[in-house]
């Protein structure tokens, strides 16, 4: 890969603003677990102290591959951990870390690939993160029932008429991208101009299933508290309500001093449940010159927590 195609291969989103929040100091190590083209962990390499390490997690073996050359420079201040981000807590020791870094969702590249995250191209549907392992797209919609097709639709796309969809998807012989596209347009046939807006939100939906994305991000987040130091920062980036919505949901558990019911006269969990706390009150979201410069930045909101 040429110099032009690795710094092209991924734009990090709000890269500023995560850096700042991250608080970088010496002494600390760092974990970016969503590595991707490696953009994020460029930044925060530069930053790190010698000794220290920056552990950067990815269960797509291409995008390791592709990130190495950027980072090769930072020698041994950087581990690689081919590994889905849910198992950050096996692979790190609780309470080392002084910040931790997501970028949820699906890659720029991974976008670019043949392996059937867009809707743009007809390659096979596998959409799998890690395309050495699991169950492909394509696979895992032959064998889905209608029922639970339409339900996974309906929750993470927020799409409405899911029943019908899932009931035309599931009609096709082949279900291949294209199956997959004339689909949804025979469905939405009334919102011809929302229509590159529709298959994206269809295509993240089977996407996330597939990945068992939102079990991830929940097994995670929750590691990720117990990785970091006092004063260690945890910043994360999302780009939908459901990604938000599961990651606020753990925190939120962190962020109570008591997890007794609210009924109980007397506290009888000890009353030391809280180990975090919201840095920003409401998320960051990307400028206007972000937004001009990188259209994938549109839809993000980065939340920023602190280790009490």
């Amino acid at each position: 890969m040429d110099s032009m195609n690795r710094n092209n291969y991924h734009t990090p989103v709000l890269l500023n603003e995560c850096i700042e929040s991250l608080h970088i100091r010496h002494g600390y190590d760092y974990a970016d677990c969503t590595l991707g083209g490696g953009g994020h962990s460029e930044k925060i390499a530069e930053l790190v102290g010698e000794g220290q390490k920056l552990h950067c997690f990815d269960r797509d073996i291409e995008a390791i591959n592709a990130a190495k050359p950027r980072l090769n420079r930072f020698g041994t201040k950087i581990v690689y951990h081919h590994k889905a981000f849910s198992n950050l807590e096996t692979e790190l020791a609780v309470e080392t870390l002084g910040g931790i870094l997501y970028d949820l969702g699906v890659s720029s590249n991974q976008l670019d690939t043949n392996r059937g995250f867009s809707f743009a191209g007809n390659e096979p549907l596998d959409m799998r993160m890690d395309a050495q392992s699991g169950e492909n797209a394509q696979d895992y919609l032959k064998r889905v029932s209608e029922k639970e097709l339409a339900k996974i639709l309906k929750e993470n796309s927020d799409l409405e008429m899911t029943g019908r969809l899932a009931k035309r998807i599931l009609s096709k012989t082949s279900i291949t991208a294209e199956d997959l596209n004339c689909a949804i347009e025979e469905v939405y046939t009334y919102r011809k101009k929302d229509m590159n807006s529709l298959k994206a939100r269809v295509y993240q939906a089977i996407r996330m299933e597939v990945n068992s994305e939102i079990a991830e991000i929940k097994k995670s987040v929750e590691a990720a508290v117990h990785c970091l130091k006092s004063s260690g920062r945890l910043c994360i980036i999302t780009y939908h309500s459901k990604e938000a919505r599961a990651v606020k949901d753990v925190l939120a558990l962190f962020e109570k001093t008591c997890l007794c019911n609210a009924n109980m006269p007397v506290c009888t969990c000890g009353g030391n449940n809280k180990k975090i706390k919201k840095v920003n009150k409401k998320p960051i979201v990307p400028g206007a010159e972000e937004l001009k410069k990188n259209s994938r930045s549109r839809s993000a909101t980065l939340r920023v927590y602190e280790r009490i």
